[in-house]
């Protein structure tokens, strides 16, 4: 994607939201994990999570038993991560961006971005994680898509508080093709179906860790929350408001 699109405290930026990511957002399905080390084929593998946010998916590796690094740009995020738990104590998080990442050469067995490749794209960061990969590694980019409605709804309440048309880092974001114009060979793509569910009041806190919800300017905010709240109450199914997921793991193998 063209990077120019993030800004700080803008869209792309997830430092101001993070209170609200570490609370929100969901991990990810124990078979998108199992898959993931079937594909490894290690017992204790040397990973990378790049765009590691406050930890959610960096703890799932790690209870996986996989030496595990996790790095973001956001130290506001890192700080979060490392404070999540006793076990997390255990993971080396630290803030670099994906293009420029603290490590040697032929580091890691592993490279993972779980909903976050999307937002490094760019030649440097793919150089960066073939550097660090071992010879054969490989990168798994992980994605959460909608089968449902549950993003568009929010995108067109959102709108309704935000004056310029709202972007979309996903809008031609397709990762196997990314992987294979960068060198990667053996591509694979596997799909697990998911459901989360939240209460309205988690599913307004989930709104809140949309980087678009950075575009809402602070005097609108209350009334956002508000519109979103009994927007929430009103789809709700027994107290739960559903959102249907495709988890997609897209891997590539890297040969030097």
């Amino acid at each position: 994607m063209d990077t120019s699109i993030r800004a700080k405290k803008g869209y792309g930026d997830f430092g101001s939201l993070s209170t609200n990511y570490a609370k929100a957002r969901k991990g990810f399905p124990d078979e998108s994990i199992d898959f993931i080390f079937e594909k490894i084929g290690q017992e204790s593998p040397r990973v990378l999570d790049l765009g590691c946010g406050t930890g959610i998916a960096t703890e799932q590796l790690h209870e996986k038993s996989a030496n595990v690094f996790g790095t973001d740009i956001d130290a506001d995020m890192i700080r979060l991560a490392q404070g999540q738990g006793d076990s997390r104590s255990k993971i080396k998080y630290q803030v670099a961006p994906a293009e420029k990442q603290p490590f040697a050469n032929d580091e890691f067995d592993t490279v993972t971005a779980f909903s976050a490749f999307h937002w490094f794209t760019t030649k440097e960061a793919l150089d960066e994680i073939k550097r660090v990969l071992k010879p054969r590694g490989i990168f798994f980019a992980i994605n959460k898509n909608e089968i449902d409605n549950f993003k568009k709804e929010n995108r067109r309440i959102l709108q309704q508080f935000v004056e310029r048309e709202l972007p979309d880092a996903k809008k031609e974001y397709d990762s196997a093709v990314i992987l294979k114009e960068n060198g990667f060979r053996n591509i694979d793509k596997n799909h697990f179906p998911v459901t989360e569910y939240f209460s309205p009041s988690e599913a307004v806190e989930y709104v809140q860790t949309m980087s678009i919800w950075n575009l809402v300017p602070e005097n609108k905010r209350s009334e956002a929350r508000k519109k979103f709240s009994e927007h929430f109450k009103q789809i709700a199914k027994g107290g739960k408001v559903e959102r249907r997921l495709e988890v997609v793991i897209v891997s590539g193998q890297y040969f030097e």
